[in-house]
């Protein structure tokens, strides 16, 4: 028995039942993997079963057809740190995107954790950016909506549209964790349907439609937002963490998908797209329209070996933030030990690095957006600030933007990465 099932054995139902219940969420087992039946090995790395049979047909030689849009996201797990200079990363990152034609930079929405802790309100952020940027879209990956009053979310993001000259666009999310319903605790059993009403308010409120809210004493107050928007229509995403229904009402709605890559496979992903876009057609929208943008975290170096352990121990260590905030919703997981969340996120770093990270050389990035593309993928949010230096994550800036150009309507056609050397350097 190695290290980390010793501990998993030693724990506690409870909290085997917490670590097990997020880490399924994520795509992952708590077990020991397996290379999964009838898989094949490629110069020594096991490859899903599911690529068997996924060969380029004759007529699909070069990547001259496949195009995709990247963007930046943030979700730093810095928020605890006292250090002035904690927005400089985001602030250059997004100078730099602005420059060299990204399509979008996306902040989050998180309260009362060190995880995300920097960014407890997506629209003052946003604002800051609208006036340091001039062409990049400004989004929010996401707005809690239940906890918010949806005319309020309005104004906001108005004004930031304004400030921008017309550049929002805003990823609405139901919420989950407890605490942050603090601001609408009577909202929480029914988040969902509420995060659904506040949307189909928002949207009129941004038409300059007059809404009724209830007013005091219980009055009908009809209110309509002000400045006035810039864009006639707020760019809307539905963010998701993997639900079918999710998927089927962002199409329904006429909304884009905001999801991870590191909760699905790809089989599962294409499924879910393939969903999405039938969706749309069926409630009358346009299923070319819609877009999937999936948020994947990002590093690109020159050596394979290199980066790998580059980005082991700041990723390690960004997960382990991530799996603590869960912690405090189950009973008993505030028993587990640093040790535990190291071992977890480490073995969640095994799971992920060979196909849901877009870490690695140049080569091994290719693969995976040619993949991604082909499953029908818009948009490639990059989450960058998982924990490397200023100095790493801006250079490794400069080789992502040289990935983003072979993905550009009219660029030159190139070689297409065959779908098994996702995982490698294909020069191996």
């Amino acid at each position: 028995m190695d290290k980390l099932s010793g501990r998993v054995e030693a724990l506690t139902a409870e909290q085997r039942a917490l670590l097990e219940a997020r880490v399924k969420k994520k795509g992952m087992t708590l077990e020991r993997s397996r290379e999964p039946e009838g898989a094949e090995s490629v110069q020594g790395k096991a490859q899903p079963a599911a690529a068997k049979g996924r060969a380029l047909s004759a007529e699909r030689l070069t990547a001259g057809d496949l195009e995709m849009k990247f963007s930046l996201y943030f979700f730093s797990d810095d928020g605890s740190s006292s250090e002035s200079e904690k927005y400089d990363l985001l602030l250059e990152s997004a100078k730099f995107a602005d420059l060299h034609g990204f399509s979008a930079v996306w902040t989050p929405e998180r309260h009362f954790q060190k995880f995300g802790g920097l960014h407890p309100n997506p629209s003052v952020v946003a604002a800051a950016l609208a006036v340091l940027t001039t062409q990049i879209k400004i989004r929010a990956g996401s707005v809690a909506l239940p906890i918010h009053h949806p005319a309020r979310v309005a104004e906001e993001w108005s004004v930031v549209d304004n400030l921008s000259h017309g550049r929002v666009g805003v990823s609405f999310a139901s919420g989950w964790h407890p605490d942050d319903f603090i601001f609408a605790p009577a909202e929480y059993e029914n988040r969902k349907e509420v995060m659904f009403d506040h949307i189909r308010k928002i949207e009129r409120l941004w038409a300059g439609e007059e809404v009724a809210f209830e007013g005091t004493n219980h009055t009908d107050l009809r209110l309509r937002i002000f400045p006035k928007p810039i864009q006639s229509k707020l760019p809307v995403w539905l963010t998701t963490a993997g639900s079918p229904t999710t998927w089927a009402k962002a199409g329904e709605i006429g909304a884009n998908v905001l999801c991870a890559l590191v909760g699905y496979s790809f089989e599962d992903l294409a499924d879910l797209i393939q969903l999405y876009r039938k969706t749309r057609a069926e409630y009358g929208h346009d299923p070319r329209t819609g877009q999937v943008t999936v948020m994947v975290h990002t590093y690109i170096g020159e050596d394979e070996d290199e980066v790998r352990a580059l980005v082991h121990d700041p990723l390690c260590n960004y997960l382990c933030s991530y799996f603590q905030q869960f912690e405090s919703v189950v009973q008993g997981g505030e028993s587990i030990t640093e040790a535990d969340r190291l071992a977890i996120a480490s073995r969640a770093f095994d799971a992920y690095y060979d196909a849901s990270l877009l870490i690695g050389t140049m080569n091994k990035c290719n693969a995976l957006v040619d993949r991604l593309a082909e499953l029908g993928v818009d948009e490639l949010a990059c989450l960058i600030d998982f924990g490397l230096d200023f100095n790493s994550v801006m250079e490794s800036l400069d080789r992502l933007r040289i990935l983003k150009q072979q993905y550009q309507p009219g660029r030159p056609a190139r070689a297409l990465a065959p779908p098994d050397t996702i995982g490698m350097d294909a020069h191996d």
